[in-house]
């Protein structure tokens, strides 16, 4: 059976690289053109990360993001062992926990989304709650 799965990835894998062009050729919007346009021939790769982190709102959004990240698998983590310590036998109930972390921080995700896109105010909600700002 992986053999078969394998031999559908292969061959889709050729099809793509023998079918697909590196870009169209006519760009798709206007931005895209002009993106073109600006694209230097001899731009590479590490001068594109160089110039990403010299750009101060992109460092803020990698330290703000990996704050984020690092503290719920943090948490996720030692969920368990930090229930069984003070709850032994509770297995199943730190399960519920974790589960109600992930779904109360995607529901909180999508409302504070549909209030910041229906208040705009993205600008005083980041500068209230950063304090880097």
């Amino acid at each position: 059976m992986f053999y078969i799965v394998a031999g559908v990835a292969a061959l889709l894998f050729i099809l793509v690289i023998i079918v697909f062009r590196e870009k169209p050729k006519h760009p798709p919007s206007r931005a895209q053109s002009l993106s073109y346009a600006l694209a230097s021939p001899d731009a590479s790769y590490l001068s594109s990360i160089v110039r990403l982190f010299k750009n101060l709102n992109f460092v803020l959004l990698v330290i703000t993001y990996g704050l984020n990240a690092g503290a719920f698998y943090a948490l996720s983590t030692l969920l368990n062992r930090m229930v069984i310590l003070h709850y032994p036998g509770e297995e199943v109930n730190a399960g519920r926990i974790g589960l109600t972390i992930v779904i109360a921080g995607m529901l909180g995700a999508v409302i504070s989304g549909i209030w910041l896109d229906r208040s705009k105010t993205y600008k005083p909600v980041l500068c209230h709650t950063n304090p880097l700002l």
